[in-house]
């Protein structure tokens, strides 16, 4: 009887294996990926940190479109590293869910958060090989406000996922998480979801974490498959470009310092610098050979010397070219024999414009140094 049953099973099973061979799909090569090529001299951060969540849960081991949706996943992450040029941004790549041979845990910190390198992301992203277990994604999230914790300024974070959660788990946990990292770290952090796969509830899921920072947006897995798609994506992200500035004509010195009067404010404004130098041009000489006069007329004073910026970059790669400035002007002054004691130095970056950094003229008159005489 064990014979009989075991006789007509077997032709039923060589039937079925015959049927999921034929039904299962190839897989498809990943398209060749040419980056955009950024150069480094032209654009600035638009970000000073970024943060990568990648979805290494099972659900992302499940085909879309000829591939596993965690390989189109990695390739996305592998793409991004290629096109983005190395600008001083803090960097880190978190991920969850994962195979045990990967990972244990459910969310892990693989990369960072430190100053982004290419080589350095990738090297990491290489240790997450494969896909498995629970979906933590709020987790993930509430992981990355310990990353970020010490951290300021323009925050992009990254989620690259097919949005789909672990069974039992409503969405409202995943929105808590994300919200809770957003009133952590206020209106500098933006969430850029990436959508893999074509589950209506996870882009749902997804769009509604874009809302949540109001300045984020969800973009599709398929769209950064391309050199072009990813350059985009990228240069909307992550980068400003710098603007094009013809060198300004001369101009008549101001404010007259002639005069020895400490209450006056002298600037020492873009007229006197190319943008983004830190190098005095000819034109601003004479101007502050006038305040060195005063200077050596009044040794009883004492001068703060405060650099400014327009908006254009991050708040670090901003602070750090202001107090340069401020630092130029005060070798400058020394230079010519004032003494350094009496010369302080402060960098305020972009924290205090006297214009809107909304319009060309604007932002001019915020890229300046002030020096403030004082006895």
């Amino acid at each position: 009887m064990k014979f009989f049953s075991t006789m007509l099973a077997l032709p039923l099973i060589i039937v079925l294996f015959s049927f999921g061979c034929a039904v299962q799909k190839p897989v498809q090569p990943i398209p060749a990926f040419t980056p955009t090529i950024f150069n480094s001299n032209d654009y600035v951060s638009s970000v000073d940190n970024f943060l990568i969540i990648l979805d290494a849960s099972s659900s992302m081991d499940d085909t879309y479109n000829g591939n596993k949706k965690f390989i189109v996943a990695s390739e996305i992450i592998k793409h991004l590293n290629q096109t983005l040029p190395e600008l001083g941004q803090n960097a880190g790549l978190r991920s969850f869910g994962h195979n045990p041979k990967v990972s244990d845990k459910l969310t892990v910190l693989f990369y960072g958060m430190e100053k982004y390198t290419q080589k350095g992301l990738n090297e990491k992203l290489d240790l997450i090989s494969s896909a498995g277990g629970t979906s933590a994604m709020h987790m993930a999230l509430t992981g990355a406000g310990q990353d970020l914790d010490n951290f300021s300024g323009k925050t992009a974070v990254i989620i690259i996922s097919d949005g789909q959660e672990a069974m039992s788990l409503e969405s409202p946990i995943t929105l808590k998480a994300a919200q809770a990292l957003k009133d952590q770290m206020g209106a500098d952090l933006c969430f850029y979801p990436i959508f893999v796969g074509d589950n209506e509830k996870g882009v749902v899921l997804m769009e509604e974490i874009a809302k949540i920072s109001k300045c984020g947006f969800v973009t599709k897995a398929d769209n950064l498959m391309t050199g072009s798609g990813m350059g985009q994506f990228v240069k909307d992200v992550f980068l400003t470009q710098k603007p094009m500035v013809q060198a300004p004509a001369p101009i008549a010195v101001a404010p007259k310092v002639a005069a020895p009067v400490i209450e006056k404010v002298w600037v020492v404004d873009e007229a006197y610098f190319d943008f983004d130098k830190i190098i005095i041009k000819p034109a601003g000489f004479d101007f502050l050979d006038k305040v060195v006069d005063v200077l050596q007329s009044r040794p009883e004073l004492f001068v703060k010397i405060q650099g400014h910026t327009d908006s254009i970059g991050t708040k670090a790669y901003n602070d750090v070219l202001s107090l340069r400035r401020a630092e130029a002007v005060k070798a400058y002054l020394t230079d010519k024999g004032i003494d350094k004691s009496r010369l302080s130095c402060e960098g305020f970056g972009f924290s205090k414009p006297v214009e809107s950094n909304k319009t060309a003229k604007g932002r001019a008159l915020n890229r300046r140094v002030e020096l403030y005489p004082e006895k």
